[in-house]
């Protein structure tokens, strides 16, 4: 009776098996990151929307009046002093501070580092009140930053529709994602060439179209 012998592989097999198994993974995880990525900011942009706005419902109640904001450019304490009537005492964040934004309009704005690890930022000005979210927790430039569209998102409160006209005041109730200036229009949420979350220089429309997908980034979204 014969033996039948064990053959093992040779060496440029086992190579060329780890390899193919190596691009396979490379491939898989170039799939799987950016959908987690995605799945993780959807899932913080809804909890912050929900908690900033059950903030100013707290704040409603207990002084009996919606939380007034006169528009002007507020010097930072002035930013401070509406958080700490509107909003501090409503939810857990661990710090305070200048965020030494270099934009002229957001020079004295407040950054609140929340428990949770994210961050945002407050500033009013004469057309009302900006917060931008920062879900990684690391201040990003929303402006001329090739990454805005993952890294800071933007919402509004008490905000004129347009620049110095009172005709129009949007959100005057509830925070909400920024829409200044918005025509309404699907195709200007992406490409107005100001706030488009895929071509404006400033892409502040961004929280805007994932809001309006549930809190979901959609496929057409410009990670």
């Amino acid at each position: 009776m014969e033996r039948l012998l064990n053959k093992g592989f040779t060496l440029a097999e086992v190579l060329i098996t780890i390899g193919i198994i190596g691009v396979v993974a490379a491939l898989t995880m170039g799939v799987i990151i950016p959908f987690v990525q995605k799945e993780s900011a959807g899932t913080k942009l809804k909890k912050f929307f929900s908690s900033i706005n059950q903030a100013m419902i707290m704040a409603t109640n207990e002084n009996g009046a919606k939380p007034d904001l006169p528009r002007s450019d507020y010097t930072y304490k002035q930013n401070v002093q509406w958080l700490e009537m509107n909003i501090l005492p409503y939810i857990k964040y661990f710090s305070v501070k200048n965020c030494n934004d270099p934009n002229q309009y957001r020079r004295n704005a407040a950054c609140v580092k929340l428990t949770s690890g994210d961050m945002f930022e407050f500033v009013v000005d004469y057309n009302g009140a900006d917060f931008l979210y920062f879900p990684n927790g690391e201040w990003a430039s929303i402006e001329n930053n090739k990454l805005a569209q993952r890294q800071v998102f933007a919402f509004q409160f008490s905000k004129r529709a347009k620049a110095m006209d009172d005709t129009l005041i949007r959100s005057e109730d509830f925070i909400e994602a920024y829409i200044y200036k918005w025509n309404g229009t699907d195709n200007a949420l992406f490409n107005d060439t100001e706030y488009g979350c895929k071509k404006g220089k400033k892409k502040f429309y961004c929280a805007k179209i994932i809001q309006l997908n549930g809190w979901d980034v959609p496929l057409s979204y410009p990670w």
